[in-house]
């Protein structure tokens, strides 16, 4: 094998990477147009497309994070991954990362709708469940951080 082998994670991973970014960058556009009350939360359903982008970004970032610390495709693509935020965050927090507890209290914030796609299906419908919709600033700053995790090498790791 040569120095130009292929690699199926480094692949995946740019790809992810890539995707993530184009998610997070319409999500800002988007987010110009968002009405919001005093406290800077959504008023109007209009801002669900705006969170879908966020937490689909959310979890590409930390599949990237994940792939470029030597986990497969095969590994990401077990029922305890998936869609689960919260189980992404907790497979790089095993591989001894530094993540900010506000960041962390995002993604798992973002968790449950995501991980049963409420965001894409029923949150027009739902009364039952409260839709997490953090401020916008809260959200850059969470995915600032985890883009930084998915550079060629952080932490030492």
């Amino acid at each position: 094998m040569n120095d130009m082998e292929y690699n199926e994670s480094e692949h995946l991973a740019t790809t992810f990477r890539w995707m993530a970014v184009i998610f997070w960058e319409n999500a800002k556009t988007l987010d110009k147009e968002i009405e919001r009350n005093e406290k800077g939360m959504p008023t109007k359903y209009t801002a669900i497309p705006y969170y879908y982008l966020i937490s689909h970004a959310t979890e590409l970032m930390l599949k990237t994070a994940l792939l470029k610390r030597g986990v497969t495709k095969g590994q990401l693509r077990k029922f305890e991954y998936g869609h689960n935020l919260k189980n992404l965050l907790k497979g790089l927090l095993e591989l001894d990362l530094k993540i900010s507890q506000s960041t962390q209290e995002i993604i798992i914030g973002l968790n449950g709708q995501h991980k049963d796609h409420s965001l894409r299906y029923e949150v027009l419908f739902n009364d039952d469940k409260q839709t997490f919709t953090p401020p916008s600033e809260l959200l850059n700053g969470m995915l600032d951080e985890l883009l930084s995790l998915t550079r060629i090498a952080t932490q030492g790791k």
